[in-house]
Formats: structure tokens, sequence, C-alpha cells
């Protein structure tokens, strides 16, 4: 009888073992239709995220005869050739070499620096003119495009770096000059003896050309178009001898380079040009000493 009752006990256990085993399967399958639910529409939220337009602050785009305010979903947002459009840097500016501009939080691989609100790279751009009429004398639209823009550089560059010190750079890839480094060019891309850096990563940076050089002639009469120029050697009145700037004739450069740098279809707030202008005439006369 006791082995009898020990059995009985034993089976009693095995029967609640498995019910329990059951009902928490029971309890699994329920839950994962829900679970499903659940991961289909977190995934459904990316979805329509990603295809969620965001606007570019200060930014137009040509739609036929019209201007519409630019609106890009984040993929368009991240597709090659907008760069500077992400970065909040209209113009391309590069960073100093010995220190970065007001209102930049970063900068690219490349160089390119990045700007917390696009008024800055606008203010920055306002102060590298200035920069390049008084200190470097420049002072015509070919003059301006090539030193901007050299025929050497390039557009949609991209910068790598020799993997060694030894690494042979080709000598058919040209040779031009970068915040006083040598830099190559090049319009093939790099292979495995260099690797993606930033250009001040190392003594000799290579920039791949991906697009081709820039015809600087062809930006110099751009430009003079823009400001009204008979010629590309023609001085284009930026600033007085006083250092106050033209704002008319700047609105209309600022605006022609911003529409180079990033794409005929695209051009930039008046408003915001001329806030970034005021900002840095503001900054010139309280601190004449920064270039910056």
């Amino acid at each position: 009888m006791i082995s009898f009752g020990r059995n009985v006990g034993a089976v009693v256990r095995h029967g609640l073992a498995v019910g329990v085993l059951l009902a928490f399967a029971a309890c699994s399958r329920q839950d994962e239709p829900s679970e499903k639910i659940r991961v289909t529409e977190f995934a459904m939220a990316q979805r329509a995220a990603s295809l969620e337009k965001v606007r570019p602050y200060g930014l137009y785009r040509q739609a036929g005869p019209a201007w519409e305010r630019l609106e890009m979903t984040p993929e368009e947002l991240a597709a090659p050739g907008r760069r500077c459009i992400r970065q909040n840097n209209y113009w391309c500016v590069k960073t100093p070499p010995t220190e970065r501009w007001r209102g930049q939080v970063g900068e690219d691989n490349s160089g390119h620096a990045i700007f917390a609100d696009p008024v800055y790279s606008a203010r920055a751009f306002a102060r590298l003119m200035r920069n390049y009429r008084f200190m470097h004398e420049i002072i015509t639209p070919r003059q301006l495009a090539m030193r901007y823009a050299p025929p050497s550089d390039c557009i949609g560059t991209l910068s790598y770096c020799p993997v060694t010190a030894g690494t042979t750079i080709p000598k058919a890839w040209t040779r031009g000059s970068m915040d006083g480094k040598t830099v190559a060019y090049t319009e093939s891309q790099p292979g495995s003896a260099f690797y993606r850096a930033r250009t001040s990563a190392c003594e000799t940076p290579v920039l791949y050309c991906p697009r081709g050089f820039n015809d600087s002639l062809t930006y110099a009469t751009a430009l003079a178009k823009a400001v009204g120029a008979y010629s590309i050697d023609q001085d284009i009145g930026l600033f007085d001898t006083a250092g106050l700037l033209h704002y008319t004739r700047a609105q209309r450069l600022y605006q022609a380079m911003a529409r180079y740098e990033m794409g005929s279809d695209y051009a930039v707030d008046p408003t915001l040009i001329r806030r970034g202008m005021v900002m840095e005439a503001q900054d010139y006369l309280t601190d004449k000493g920064r270039l910056h």
C-alpha cells in the first residue's frame, strides 16, 4: 500500500508539472502575436520616421520656374553630394588651421566645418571673404575662384592618408597645397595602401575626387555675372577701403557661391545670408584682431 501511495504521489506530481508547463506554453503562445504586433508597429514607426520630411533651415530648391522651401527625407539628406547641407555649411567652408570658426561644433574627415546653425556658416564665409580681401589682396572673380576652388582641388572631396610612412603616392596624381601641406589629388579611388582619415592625420593627405576637378574659369565667369562685373578680372568692390561690406553685391556673390558648392538647384534664404553678414561685421568692429 505504501508502495502504491508513493506511485500515486509521483503520478500526481508529474501531472502537476506537466500542467504547469502546458500553462506556460499556452501563455507563451498567447504572447507571441502581441509581441509580433509590437515589433511590427515599431518597424512601421521606423519606416514612417524615415519617410517623414525634414526641412533644412534656410534653404530653397528650384521647382520649375518657382522656388520652394527645401524638404528631404533622412535618406535623401544622407545621399552623396549633400554633405555640406547636412553639416549646416552651405558654402562648404573648411576648418581653419589654428582654431575653429565661431559656431563650429565639429569637422568631417576632409576638414569641412560642421556648424550648430547655418547662420554661422554665412558668418564664417563673410569673414573668409574679408580675409581674402585684406590679407591676400583678392579682388577679382578670377582671383577668388582660383583661391576658393583651384583647378587642383576637386568636387565631392574624400580624404585619405597613407597606411605607412613608406607608402608611395603615384607621381601621376596632381599635387597642390592646403593649410601649408602638400596634398595629392586623384580621380581614381585610392587602394588598400590608403585609409579614410582627416587631412590633419598625415603629412601628405590624398584627396579623392569622384566627380572630377574644378573648372575654375567657368566658376569665375559665373561669379562675374552674379555681381555684374564685365570681366573676370574686374574688381568686384566687395569691401570699401574702411572694411565696410557692400551688402547688395555680397548677397549676389554669396548666393552664387553657395549654389556652386551645393548645386545649382539650391538657394540660401537671403535673410540668413544677411544675418551672417551682420554678425561678421559686428565681430569685426568689436574685435578686429579675431580672424575666425
